[in-house]
């Protein structure tokens, strides 16, 4: 990327950053004026995240999600509101949370739980800004729908990555989001640093969460406890993975609920239908249009919330929170709707009701929910107990002790219904989680993904953890000084703190941490003498402070990742992509297609290093949406003429049960016996000899009828489901 490119980006980023910011603040200070402090900085970031994706929405259903556009749409929203038009809301007035003192004590360890965090998620982002995204799910799905929204503009279309799941089907907030920083800036530097934006996110809302109850400190640590677990730590920090994200937006619409139930007028605990209500339900419509595993905890706080509303006004509050949740993550499910017939295609079965979607024609893996092997001791001995070991430490029995225990105190003791439902809801959202498909991934006594899988967990799981220190049974006094040093037991034990010890970017994750808690935490701590001087909140002056002092590193920082970005790095599963991703790096607006679903799986590195390739995956439509192998040679090639490629890359059938022995596929011998096919890169490397991955260039249109001189043993399509 060019000097002038780089600062390109970076004012189109300040533009749309500024924009969706203030307006964000406007609609705050017009329509909860009373809301203050760290409640109305989280309402403010919602209201600014809602933002940035309804305008993105609306303007990729016209194939306008462009910088131009964007900017100017998110401009006159500013405009709007700095024109206060915005009328004030009617009624008695705006209910305040409230906001007991927090001592310097409690101050103190929430900030270093929070630096601890950051400085672990910053040094596993280092990996990736020295290597490249690499991640499984990253490179599979969460980059392809990004990169292809940014290069089309558009987001009605259903972009295959390969044949054998139907991810395409999945909500996509956050890759939109990944979108619009490729938009903004053309290449996908910004992409490493999103997830840490939802930490931060998250954080806050766990502090917010017992702002009302006199105890922040303690339900932020439980955040921290399960951002710091291996499961999130390895995996989230520096890629496109999105559970973070629907974690933190599940916790800020729970703690701007509570804190509004924590208001007067109302009745302790119970809500009225009115903005605070608007935000929260826009929150959690944001989490279900970034994960379906989000539906469940969506689901059971809509019904917490219409049965903690005032009497007489729960179908005003059903039509004020389902309203905002629509808004916030209804595309997806509607675009699925009009498609298919189905919002959620992947679920073709509800009992005895059949539904509309897509016959798959090939196998990845068995489905096994996590309550299939519940009762198996022996699944318990190799695999549950290894990988909840892996996921959240050997003092995971401790904290699930914790959760579960403290849910039910939560139930018979916290204050206020809604609270108390709160538990409930968390209670049962774990409990979901037993019967999600592919919780237990993996063949018939094998459920090899279990511990991967574990993230299914953490939007059930972070809105247990922050509601246990609700219950009034901590309300003073020893016990919640015990809960405390459990909390912090629990964060050193569960935490995965080699990043900060002895991993290669530790350096950085703790310049990250100085940067982005120190400084903001430095300007919150003088809050006081600089006051007179500010005309912003002062935790916003310090993040503010921290982006600008980044953005004068990004530079030198976003020309290294480029230079490296996938030059040294080995794939975890051998999959012989190595090379052929360095290959692409080099190539430029160029149609490269894939053939064969390792290449499919691991489709992302082909877009190229400014991402200005068009990558596209063979295979042919099925009814409902679908998307399927194709096992014939003849209409290969002729899928192949119709895409009209610069290259084609074939590669095995990626083999999810057992990763080094990939499953043989056909297409690479049918490209083999075509002339028009030229070979670019032979197979990998000696090692590699049972996986080939080969890139041919296309010099011309291939000859179906070439495949006659084949042999009858050519045409298969692999992986089956009846085979």
């Amino acid at each position: 990327m060019s000097f002038p490119d780089f600062i390109s980006g970076l004012v189109n980023l300040a533009l749309v950053g500024l924009f969706a910011g203030f307006t964000a603040f406007r609609l705050r200070a017009r329509l909860m004026p009373g809301w203050s402090g760290s409640p109305a900085r989280l309402v403010e970031a919602v209201l600014g995240v809602g933002l940035l994706v309804i305008s993105s929405e609306m303007l990729g259903l016209f194939g306008l999600l462009e910088p131009l556009p964007l900017v100017i749409l998110l401009g006159l929203l500013a405009l709007v509101a700095w024109l206060t038009v915005i009328p004030r809301p009617a009624g008695p007035g705006d209910p305040v949370p409230p906001a007991p003192a927090v001592s310097t004590a409690a101050q103190i360890l929430a900030f270093v739980a929070a630096f601890v965090v950051f400085a672990q998620w910053g040094a596993f982002t280092s990996y990736n800004l020295d290597h490249g995204i690499t991640n499984f799910d990253s490179v599979w799905y969460h980059m392809p729908f990004a990169a292809d929204m940014a290069r089309t503009g558009s987001v009605t279309g259903f972009f295959h990555t390969e044949t054998v799941f139907v991810n395409w089907f999945y909500p996509q907030n956050s890759e939109l989001i990944h979108a619009v920083g490729i938009v903004l800036t053309g290449r996908d530097f910004v992409s490493i640093f999103i997830n840490m934006g939802w930490l931060a996110l998250g954080l806050l809302a766990g502090w917010c969460v017992g702002r009302p109850y006199d105890r922040p400190h303690l339900t932020m640590l439980g955040v921290a406890v399960l951002m710091a677990a291996h499961t999130l730590v390895v995996r989230e920090p520096g890629t496109a993975k999105n559970d973070v994200m629907a974690a933190a937006l599940v916790l800020a619409s729970a703690a701007i609920m509570l804190n509004r139930s924590a208001a007067r007028p109302d009745p302790p605990g119970r809500v009225s239908p009115d903005w605070a209500m608007a935000v929260g339900g826009l929150a959690i419509g944001l989490a279900a249009g970034t994960k379906v595993t989000a539906l469940a905890p969506a689901l059971l706080m809509t019904l917490s919330v219409l049965y903690a509303t005032v009497p007489r006004r729960r179908l005003r509050a059903a039509g004020v929170w389902l309203g905002s949740a629509l808004v916030g993550g209804g595309w997806w499910y509607l675009r699925n709707l009009v498609a298919t017939g189905n919002p959620i295609p992947q679920i073709t079965r509800v009992g005895p009701v059949e539904l509309p979607g897509p016959e798959q024609l090939q196998f990845g893996r068995p489905d096994f929910a996590v309550l299939h092997y519940l009762t198996d001791g022996g699944i318990w001995k190799d695999y549950f107990v290894p990988g909840l070991n892996q996921g959240f430490g050997e003092a995971w029995p401790l904290l699930f002790a914790l959760v579960i225990g403290g849910l039910f105190l939560v139930m018979l003791t916290a204050h206020g219904r809604l609270t108390r439902t709160h538990g409930a809801v968390a209670l049962l959202a774990i409990l979901a989680y037993l019967v999600t498909p592919l919780s237990a991934a993996g063949p018939e006594g094998d459920p090899s993904a279990f511990a991967i899988n574990l993230r299914f967990l953490i939007p059930a799981l972070g809105l247990a953890v922050v509601l246990v220190p609700l219950s009034s049974w901590f309300d003073r006094g020893w016990r919640r000084y015990a809960l405390g040093v459990l909390l912090v037991v629990l964060f050193i034990f569960t935490s995965a703190s080699d990043p900060v010890i002895s991993a290669p970017g530790r350096t950085f994750g703790v310049a990250i941490a100085l940067l982005f808690v120190a400084m903001p935490f430095a300007v919150w701590l003088l809050r006081e003498r600089l006051s007179p001087h500010l005309r912003l909140p002062p935790l916003a002056v310090g993040l503010g402070l921290a982006i600008a002092v980044f953005a004068v590193f990004a530079w030198p920082i976003q020309k290294s990742y480029f230079e490296d970005r996938y030059q040294d790095f080995e794939l975890a599963d051998g999959s012989g992509l190595t090379a052929p991703y360095r290959w692409a790096e080099g190539i430029t607006d160029s149609k490269i297609a894939l053939a064969g679903t390792t290449a499919g799986f691991k489709g992302y590195g082909f877009w190229g290093r400014d991402l200005s390739n068009d990558v596209v995956y063979i295979g042919r439509d099925a009814s409902h949406g679908g998307f399927d192998a194709i096992g014939n040679c003849g209409e290969f090639a002729r899928a192949v003429n119709a895409a009209d490629p610069d290259y084609l890359v074939t590669s095995p059938f990626l083999n999810f049960n057992e990763y080094s022995r990939p499953i043989a596929s056909p297409e690479n011998a049918w490209a083999e016996n075509d002339p028009a096919l030229v070979k670019v890169m032979p197979r990998v490397k000696p090692s590699h000899a049972n996986r080939p991955v080969t890139v041919w260039k296309v010099t011309g249109p291939m000859d179906p009828s070439l495949c006659a001189r084949l042999g009858a043993g050519s045409d298969f399509v692999p992986g089956l489901k009846d085979g």
